[in-house]
């Protein structure tokens, strides 16, 4: 079953709606389908370090925040554009926390799919990946990140795939 233009943007409205109300609220896209962002919270106590700052790719922003130690990057926020099969696209919100930094200042993370179970019988797979590496002076952050959003309808058929890509981007002190 193939959804119209209009049922498609208001699933999408709902996709961009349930993002804002997670970052907003506990961070992940969407809570029930990524339950692997919040599994490490960061602590307080390892907040209140370096923000880099800077833009993808796509010319939105990203921005990461360390710990004091440098050990941890106690959060990561980025928005990306997604183009989709059915020919539309849609720009989401994405981020991460608690991720470790190893000694060669290289960090990455992944998810999914996880399964959001939609009130009409759909269902929509959320799947992601983050990598950087920061420069050795530690002035400059890097790296790709990519996120994807598979729709299916009652039946479980794939009525649409939006991807972001690899997307590249870059933040500095």
């Amino acid at each position: 079953m193939r959804m119209s233009g209009a049922a498609l943007n208001r699933r999408r409205l709902g996709w961009a709606c349930a993002a804002a109300t997670a970052v907003l609220a506990v961070s992940p896209l969407a809570a029930a389908a990524r339950p692997q962002h919040a599994s490490s919270r960061a602590t307080t106590a390892g907040a209140g370090g370096t923000v880099y700052g800077g833009a993808t790719a796509q010319d939105y922003p990203v921005v990461i925040e360390m710990s004091k130690n440098g050990r941890k990057v106690v959060k990561a926020l980025i928005a990306l554009d997604l183009t989709c099969t059915s020919g539309d696209s849609v720009s989401l919100p994405d981020d991460y926390e608690a991720l470790s930094v190893s000694k060669k200042r290289k960090f990455a993370v992944s998810f999914g799919p996880g399964t959001q179970r939609n009130s009409d019988g759909t269902t929509t797979d959320f799947e992601g990946s983050m990598r950087g590496a920061f420069n050795k002076a530690r002035t400059k952050v890097s790296g790709k990140w990519s996120l994807k959003v598979t729709e299916h309808d009652a039946a479980g058929a794939v009525t649409d795939t939006c991807d972001s890509g690899n997307v590249s981007w870059t933040a500095k002190q």
